[in-house]
């Protein structure tokens, strides 16, 4: 039985609107087992998401290693060092802002 919330009457469990009021009755048990299919829906699908960026962040984060490296090697190579110094603190300040 679902009882009115409006003015208390007990209604049958398939009832839409209560009898005596008119007022929409809510069922909580079907609210309640709907809410526990879509929460384990949405972790399923937020822990796809989560892995998913989990990987993206690893692969951002080598993509800046490898320019780092690469730039290193170029101005080493080429013996001109000043470059080095803003290069470096500017990529582990774009790592840090982007949280990697």
């Amino acid at each position: 039985m679902i009882t009115c919330n409006k003015c208390g009457r007990k209604n049958n469990n398939a009832a839409k609107t209560c009898s005596k009021c008119g007022h929409k009755l809510q069922s909580g048990r079907n609210r309640s087992e709907r809410n526990t299919v879509r929460q384990e829906r949405s972790d399923m699908f937020h822990l796809k998401l989560e892995r998913d960026k989990l990987f993206s962040k690893h692969g951002e984060a080598w993509v800046y290693s490898l320019f780092l490296l690469g730039a290193v090697i170029f101005f080493t190579y080429n013996q001109i060092y000043w470059p080095l110094y803003a290069l470096t603190p500017a990529i582990a300040l774009l790592a840090w802002f982007r949280k990697i």
